[in-house]
């Protein structure tokens, strides 16, 4: 049965390895032929590949139904009217409202694909609302770079074709009455909540709210290692579940029920129903998915009268999830919370009878905190170096303590008026987070930088062998695990530098390193949403390439869109010394110092040169600081955001570089012929969004470019792109990020 699991397990996964996704139709053939020569000849070796084959068949099919849903090219980049219900609860942003769309149709009544829309200053919207928007959609696309988050993975995942941003909207009809449930519920809970000083932050637990957190509050739990606790997790679906199924067994016991099984056949269908229930609070994220699922077959087999083994159990769910969404697997909540039970089943088994309760609790905590490290570390997220110690009284505290005060006390509530226990709930809730927030002061975050496969696969062997009873392995363990302590990444040599333009969107942040140091130049942006990609995109990025701490920080002028991410990227990265053509309209605490035109400096054989057009004046573009650096005979400038007049001023301080970053992202501001002429790059990159609404870069800037001999590389398209400047090798692009990571479902 283990055998026959795994085998549907692996095919399910296997096709998430592709780059592109090959056609089912071979594999079923073969499925098919395997299946004859078992009826002629049966063979018990035979049903894993049958198993393995089949699953396969089947992941390929649904993910090539889900490349189908995906919003067509000819609509890229257009504007169009559409109509669609509000799917789930609306997200209120800082500038508008984000919200899912479904039953698209467009205005002759073509089916369109789900989508994420972002209404900026709209109307407040209600979950199964049915609107007409005008919108601007674009396929899904994200940002492509080292040690990032895979937003286009993220969206495929979830079903959704298309993204968009909403100009105009009318409402056609209030959502039905079954569909206002939740949106009726919240606002009743909500308003009993308010009663308290930060009660609303209950509405997490009790509805699957993440807008009643707000960033201090996540910032909190990150750095406690307790995020999980403030969600409607697997762990409180099992409880209640649990406690449900109890309660109504109990109840039937003293009933005069003349059936002679009355407590098993109708306890385990109310226990199904209220986790259900409350699962759908949570939106059925996989998590939840996989608690519901395991309740499920844990209660048919009691009814059934049979026991099957934990693992078995563990690993049907598992395939269940998968079945149902073969694309599940690209969230790292499928990973994090089925992992996070099969290392219980590991690191517990055969010891749960033998040892006192605290022992099986402080043993449960440490497998939690050592097991899901390494899955951590894949997914890019930080680790909190006291989440155990917190975790040892905050899941008591929450699971046994808040959940059943908050899930009853919200029931006394909509059913009686009765708000006491409700309240309470949301007091206990508020010590929580007093205490997280103390103990937040003696911890730390860790962000570790992904090793590779092979040094993370090394590290995952480790990890599971200090899991292992048998103590005399442990020490073997230790050495494993060093790789993801100690990861090391490819630096340049002496004499040589690595420049890597990021793909940020419409903005710039270059990353220069020689053989023992780290240039940082412009951070991305902050945007007035409040998403910073200084801490969304550049240090994840960062890390991701082996930086740990910059030793300068420059930024170029002080716009939004080079400047804006630059505490984020302080804050992590803490680099020695930050430089600036506008240091005086810099935040203070980045203590930036002004550009000097003409400093130069060397590291690592590697020359600097600083470049200023002006150091005064309001145009701030004109004031940008141009950085050219020289590798033996190679050269590469970043001129910020310099125009046409600014490019004239230092033509005489230029030098020919091989790679030029377009001024201004290729405005036609910029790019002048005698500037081009003047330094004769062979390669030039255009760090701008793909379809941004500026038009950059600008299609005269192009011709021009290619007119005088220059190949043209875009973030937008290539993702982030990386050169190696050195006297000894060819300079073309050591990688395009968007192609070396590629998988089938990016675009």
């Amino acid at each position: 049965m283990r055998l026959l699991l795994f085998s549907l397990l692996a095919g399910l996964l296997c096709p998430l390895l592709f780059s592109a996704l090959p056609p089912w139709q071979p594999f079923a053939f073969g499925f098919v032929l395997l299946l004859v020569f078992c009826y002629l000849r049966p063979a018990a070796a035979v049903r894993p590949v049958m198993a393995f084959l089949l699953a396969f068949c089947w992941a390929l099919f649904g993910h090539q139904l889900l490349l189908d849903r995906r919003l067509p090219e000819a609509l890229d980049n257009q504007r169009i009217q559409l109509s669609g219900r509000i799917d789930s609860l609306p997200a209120q942003t800082q500038t508008g409202w984000r919200f899912l769309l479904r039953d698209v149709r467009d205005s002759s009544g073509q089916a369109l694909p789900s989508m994420r829309l972002h209404w900026w200053d709209g109307e407040p919207l209600a979950a199964g609302e049915h609107w007409r928007f005008e919108v601007r959609l674009r396929r899904p696309r994200g940002m492509r770079n080292p040690g990032t988050f895979d937003y286009e993975a993220w969206l495929y995942a979830q079903g959704i074709g298309a993204v968009g941003s909403v100009t105009a909207g009318q409402r056609i009809e209030p959502a039905p009455g079954w569909g206002q449930w939740r949106d009726r519920l919240q606002a009743r809970l909500a308003g009993t909540l308010e009663a308290v000083e930060g009660g609303r932050r209950l509405l997490a637990l009790l509805t699957g709210d993440r807008q009643a957190l707000d960033q201090a509050d996540w910032d909190r739990l990150q750095a406690t290692g307790t995020t999980h606790l403030l969600v409607i997790s697997g762990l409180h679906v099992g409880m209640l579940a649990a406690a449900v199924f109890a309660l109504t067994a109990l109840v039937l016991r003293y009933l005069p029920l003349r059936w002679s099984r009355p407590q098993l056949w109708l306890s385990a269908p109310v226990a199904l129903l209220a986790a259900a229930g409350y699962a759908g609070l949570a939106g059925m994220e996989v998590p939840v998915q996989r608690a519901l699922l395991m309740c499920s077959l844990v209660l048919l087999l009691k009814l059934w009268r049979r026991q099957l083994p934990a693992i078995e159990l563990w690993l049907a769910a598992m395939v269940i999830v998968t079945l149902v969404n073969p694309a599940a697997p690209l969230r790292a909540g499928y990973w994090l919370s089925f992992m996070a039970v099969g290392l219980l089943l590991l690191g517990m088994g055969g010891r749960l009878h033998v040892r006192a309760p605290w022992w099986r609790w402080g043993r449960s905590q440490w497998i939690a905190f050592a097991g899901l490290w390494p899955w951590l570390l894949l997914w890019g997220m930080p680790a909190s170096t006291v989440a155990m110690g917190v975790n040892l009284l905050a899941i008591p505290w929450v699971s046994l303590l808040i959940v059943p005060a908050a899930l009853l006390g919200a029931v006394l509530d909509l059913l009686f008026g009765v708000d006491l226990l409700l309240l309470l709930a949301a007091r206990l809730l508020n010590l929580l987070m007093l205490a997280l927030d103390w103990v937040a002061q003696w911890g730390a975050v860790l962000h570790l930088p992904f090793p590779g496969w092979l040094a993370w696969m090394i590290g995952l062997l480790g990890v599971l062998i200090w899991l292992l009873p048998v103590g005399l392995l442990r020490p073997l363990g230790v050495l494993c695990v060093l790789p993801l302590l100690l990861p090391q990444h490819e630096r340049p040599l002496a004499g040589e530098a690595r420049v890597v333009v990021l793909d940020v969107g419409q903005g710039l942040a270059v990353l220069v390193q020689t053989a023992r140091h780290d240039l940082l130049y412009d951070a991305a942006a902050r945007h007035a949403s409040g998403f910073d990609l200084g801490e969304a995109v550049v240090a994840p990025g960062l890390l991701g390439l082996g930086v740990r701490q910059l030793d300068l920080l420059l930024l170029s002028h002080a716009d939004t869109d080079h400047a804006g991410g630059a505490v984020a990227v302080m804050q992590r990265l803490q680099p020695h010394r930050v430089i600036s053509g506008e240091a005086e309209q810099l935040p203070a605490v980045l203590a930036a110092v002004p550009c000097t035109n003409g400093q130069e400096w060397v590291w690592d054989d590697v020359r600097f040169r600083l470049l200023q057009a002006q150091n005064e004046g309001e145009d701030g573009n004109a004031r940008s600081c141009v950085l050219q650096i020289w590798a033996g005979q190679r050269s590469v400038l970043l001129p910020g955001d310099i125009g046409k007049a600014d490019e004239l001023q230092l033509l005489a301080q230029l030098a020919p570089a091989d790679v030029l970053l377009a001024p201004h992202h290729g405005s036609r501001s910029s790019s002048s012929y005698a500037f081009i002429r003047r330094l004769e790059p062979h390669w030039v990159v255009f760090s701008a969004a793909y379809h941004n609404p500026f038009g950059h870069p600008h299609q005269q800037v192009v011709d021009r470019y290619r007119e005088l001999g220059s190949e043209a590389i875009y973030t937008g398209s290539a993702g982030a792109v990386s050169f190696i400047l050195s006297p000894d090798r060819p300079l073309v692009p050591e990688w395009r990020w968007r192609d070396r990571a590629r998988r089938f479902w990016h675009e």
